[in-house]
């Protein structure tokens, strides 16, 4: 399978799109306001412990409280008099108010629910996982050659020192032994510097250890040899990204790119697809659709034949339109990062064997997804429920923001959004032409941001070599814009 990576970074926002087969199959968008707390490393203190639902509660120092709950809390690790004291929970009993221990985030917040934390600590790297008070060597399942698996291990053992474990990627497999040796240096040091920074910390809740940013750990973890290229439109992050894979793999550093003409998500119809993100319908090729919706609940998703008509046996043409929702149902969730509990309603079908064909078919699609899914059967009703891991929120939430016409019933662009859209604009608009004035008409709320937030489009304009006069036009919606050219007064929106 062909497999692209894109990253997009404008003043606001960093977009990371993934293609298989020239088709969008995962999407991210990282802002400096909502960057992912995922795998960060806090020595926190227990600010109560809440038996009846089975967690305790964290400081762990960001003014929310973290939520530990005691399937996920293995082993306890404390700091005391220079050394870890570990020991295994066995219950409430083991937690007390003011109590020290060491937790890592599983979940971002989400609404007004604190992060989700595990004791269960783990420091990846590139070839290799650190987890600390585990005492063993892991390998990954997917290397399946014995002799691999055995020399990857000696490996492993020659540099682990006591009470730390080692899990060997996948991606690890026929590799240099001294990039995987470099690898696990750099994990033993990271945790040198962990216990350091707890050692010299007074009685304060304190973040010990920072995960990397979303396009690292998007590069570090799928990054390998079945992407073609990785292009970039930001040369400081290029050149990270080259300088970084070099030290691993000199022949992947060949394929990353740096784009430099036009908008990289244009060029790449990338924009076309992003901005599918928001609609409630997806359409299919037989002419049948989706249609997404949130509650506060849960997603629910319908299947409809639409403008299908098919052949004379309706059973036949049912099934058809199920299995195409499947594998497009599948792709969204993906793409969308949909979480949480799921709902699909498909088609009523008859025939038990189509019914059972169906399921088989969407759990087959569901093994490209990186993210933990649980299905259930099609009821009598054909409707499916499904649960798919929440690590990070929604794109839906990434792309939009609150309406304040309606407090959330409905969803608009966000402020961001708006921003790369005009960048885009920018960037495509002086690639044709060499006008170096416009002026933009924009909705009073986005007019407000831009004046308050006067950098946000200084260095698109600086970088372009282009002079923006903005103007409040309250009788343009929030998601739109409206491009004048200073020279000769036309609308030019609709030309780039």
């Amino acid at each position: 399978m062909k497999r692209n990576i894109y990253i997009s970074e404008t003043s606001l926002e960093s977009r990371i799109a993934i293609m298989e087969e020239k088709q969008l199959v995962e999407f991210y968008i990282e802002t400096p306001e909502d960057v992912s707390s995922v795998g960060n490393i806090y020595y926190a203190t227990v600010e109560n412990v809440q038996q009846g639902i089975h967690a305790a509660f964290l400081d762990i120092g960001i003014g929310q409280n973290g939520f530990l709950g005691f399937s996920e809390a293995q082993e306890i690790a404390s700091y005391v008099n220079g050394r870890w004291k570990v020991k295994q929970f066995s219950g409430a009993k083991d937690f007390h108010k003011g109590q020290r221990i060491l937790v890592q985030i599983l979940k971002d917040a989400y609404a007004n629910k604190g992060p989700r934390l595990t004791t269960d600590i783990a420091i990846p790297g590139r070839f290799v996982v650190l987890t600390p008070f585990h005492d063993i060597i892991g390998i990954s399942k997917k290397i399946k050659n014995p002799r691999r698996r055995s020399k990857l291990k000696e490996i492993a053992k020659a540099l682990k020192p006591e009470r730390l474990g080692l899990i060997i990627r996948t991606v690890a497999e026929g590799k240099k032994e001294s990039n995987i040796k470099q690898d696990i240096k750099q994990l033993l040091s990271s945790w040198g510097q962990i216990e350091n920074t707890i050692k010299n910390n007074n009685d304060t809740p304190i973040e010990v250890y920072k995960s990397e940013s979303m396009s690292s750990s998007v590069i570090r973890d799928l990054f390998t040899n079945d992407v073609e290229s990785v292009i970039v439109d930001n040369k400081r992050k290029f050149r990270a990204i080259q300088n970084y894979v070099k030290d691993f793999d000199s022949e992947l550093s060949e394929r990353v790119f740096f784009h430099k003409d036009g908008s990289l998500f244009g060029t790449y119809r990338i924009t076309a697809e992003t901005d599918k993100l928001l609609r409630r319908k997806v359409w299919l090729k037989s002419g049948g659709h989706l249609i997404i919706d949130h509650t506060e609940a849960m997603f629910v998703i319908d299947v409809n034949s639409g403008r299908y008509i098919g052949n004379k046996e309706q059973e036949k043409n049912i099934l058809k339109i199920n299995l195409e929702a499947a594998v497009e149902i599948a792709r969204q969730l993906r793409l969308r990062d949909i979480s949480g509990l799921i709902v699909i309603d498909f088609i009523d079908m008859l025939i038990s064997e189509n019914r059972k064909n169906l399921v088989r078919t969407f759990k087959e699609e569901l093994t490209k997804d990186r993210a933990s899914v649980s299905v259930s059967d099609l009821s009598r009703y054909g409707l499916l429920e499904m649960t798919r891991e929440r690590i990070r929120l929604s794109v839906m939430f990434s792309l939009s923001d609150e309406c304040p016409m309606c407090h959330g019933y409905g969803r608009i662009p966000s402020k961001e959004s708006m921003i790369t859209k005009i960048d885009v604009w920018v960037r495509n608009f002086r690639q044709h032409t060499r006008e170096r004035r416009v002026e933009l008409h924009v909705h009073p709320l986005l007019f407000d941001f831009i004046r308050e937030n006067k950098k946000v489009l200084r260095q698109t304009q600086f970088k372009h070599g282009i002079k923006i006069d903005f103007i409040k036009d309250e009788s343009l919606s929030v998601g739109s814009l409206r491009f004048i050219s200073k020279r000769n007064k036309e609308n030019v929106t609709h030309l780039y």
